[in-house]
């Protein structure tokens, strides 16, 4: 009999987590219904992407696009992607720091420091310059230098410093100095929102077949 109750309040466990997923999804489609159903939208990208056989960061490997990285200066920004990337041509963005390091995000790792030369692994690589006095460039660095070792979650939402990642983190750096480098109503960033904002200018970029 204890047996008997014991199972039945396990099933009762195993049913309750998936209910709570499902509410909370649900709330989470009706607070961004706009943005979930908007065809220029990350969410709406990468769902579209997903049922094309295109997910997460695509086809990793080292393409060696062998990019000259010489010119770079802290506040500049790198972004990477791979083929079959579900969010787009980028998949991964880092803030140049300075004498060769890079400011990015991973999972197992958090925000972290990185040598910059991992970026000749991508198939796509684009170097950008914020259109931003050098100060503000410094600032935003010294921003995102702050949050190294934070916690880091793949779809961490625009809202918040608790969690983070790879665009999160550069886009809050540059939004704390008044830029704001995601101009959509979206509830997350894409890399591939960089490339298109207004204030950022191609230094160079290459695109591997």
């Amino acid at each position: 009999m204890i047996r008997s109750a014991f199972l039945q309040n396990k099933k009762w466990r195993l049913w309750l987590f998936p209910l709570i997923t499902l509410l909370l999804l649900a709330a989470i489609y009706w607070q961004n219904q706009e943005s979930l159903n908007n065809p220029d939208s990350i969410s709406y990208t990468y769902i579209r992407n997903a049922l094309q056989g295109k997910l997460g960061y695509g086809a990793v490997g080292f393409y060696g696009n062998m990019i000259d990285l010489s010119d770079l200066e802290p506040g500049d920004i790198i972004l990477g992607g791979y083929p079959q990337c579900a969010y787009g041509r980028f998949s991964h963005v880092g803030l140049y720091a300075g004498d060769g390091q890079v400011i990015e995000g991973y999972v197992d790792l958090g925000i972290t420091r990185q040598p910059v030369e991992h970026y000749w692994s991508y198939s796509e690589v684009c170097l950008l310059k914020i259109k931003a006095p050098s100060e503000h460039k410094q600032a935003a660095v010294n921003y995102a230098e702050n949050h190294l070792g934070q916690l880091f979650y793949p779809v961490a939402f625009k809202p918040g410093e608790r969690i983070w990642n790879c665009t999160k983190i550069v886009w809050e750096a540059y939004r704390q100095q008044g830029i704001d480098l995601s101009t959509r109503k979206d509830i997350w960033i894409s890399p591939d929102e960089f490339y298109e904002n207004p204030h950022g200018q191609v230094i160079r970029e290459i695109s591997l077949p």
